[in-house]
């Protein structure tokens, strides 16, 4: 019986970088690994490109949600207080597509893992080995990257020690319908028998639309804050005793506990600030922006 997996994808707003040094892969991954941890799901597949990310994640005790709500918001954050910008840093709401059967799992893994190759950054399987935002990387040479659970994905290529060549041939397959595609002039789409058929093209797709997000991220709500308080964005996470700084980390902490369902905890992580603060900021950000209405 196939748990409950899904094909998780999320990129860049009109496209754009949300990797674009090795200190932003660095920090992804490190808020991914805790997160697992805590919401005790596992990783059987996953690439981080560029613009966009794909994971293939088996659900743990705590709500995918809520893994993705913290490592995507808290990654916006510091990504944009390390280039002194605001604003949207990803297109919409990460898409979750439900893994359906065995069939489709076999297709998403390697799909996810051939990112790399169908895009051009590695010029075939070997140099994706040496590619090291992409869990083929550590399946293949055995070194643990702490995202991939290694034993899990393996599972469903028999287990086992031949686990790892049926694995290896599969994905040699797919690239070879890869490099045909792109010889031909052709976008390469994976090939899927009854009803999984034009899944993950499904998924690409409905990836492109723009969704309604339940939570607010708070990288869009500090940027708010700076609009409204005219307080750059950097400048309201950095502790200051300066009276419209104050005023800015006031209506940005209101504004997460509101809108982003932040938590004092979390809070108090970012901006470095004692739980009693954090209930006076919310307070006065609440008395600030019923003034301003």
């Amino acid at each position: 019986m196939l748990g409950q997996y899904y094909h998780v994808i999320s990129r860049g707003i009109e496209r754009r970088e949300i990797f674009s040094q090795d200190e932003d892969y660095a920090d992804f991954l490190e808020r991914l690994e805790a997160w697992l941890k805590r919401c005790g799901g596992k990783c059987l597949a996953w690439c981080l490109m560029p613009n966009h990310f794909h994971f293939l994640l088996l659900r743990g005790e705590r709500p995918l949600s809520e893994l993705m709500h913290h490592v995507m918001t808290g990654y916006a954050v510091k990504y944009n207080l390390r280039r002194n910008r605001c604003g949207h840093l990803f297109q919409n709401r990460y898409k979750a597509i439900l893994c359906c059967s065995e069939d489709y799992f076999l297709e998403a893994a390697p799909y996810i893992h051939l990112n790399p190759l169908r895009a051009g950054l590695v010029k075939d399987l070997r140099d994706l080995e040496n590619y090291p935002w992409c869990g083929h990387r550590a399946l293949v040479t055995g070194e643990p990257d702490g995202i991939l659970c290694a034993s899990g994905l393996l599972e469903h290529y028999g287990g086992g020690e031949a686990a790892l060549a049926r694995y290896i041939a599969a994905m040699e397959v797919k690239a070879a319908e890869l490099e045909r595609e792109k010889a031909a002039g052709r976008r390469h789409i994976p090939q899927f028998t009854g009803e999984t058929k034009d899944l993950v093209e499904d998924i690409l797709r409905k990836a492109e639309k723009v969704e309604e997000r339940p939570l607010r991220p708070r990288a869009e709500l500090l940027a708010e804050a700076s609009r409204l308080t005219g307080v750059a964005c950097g400048d309201i996470l950095r502790p200051s005793h300066i009276r419209a700084a104050a005023k800015a980390r006031a209506i940005y902490c209101y504004l997460c506990r509101e809108q982003a369902g932040a938590n004092g905890q979390e809070l108090m992580d970012e901006l470095e600030i004692k739980q009693s603060g954090i209930s006076k900021l919310i307070a006065k950000g609440r008395e600030l922006l019923a003034g301003n209405n």
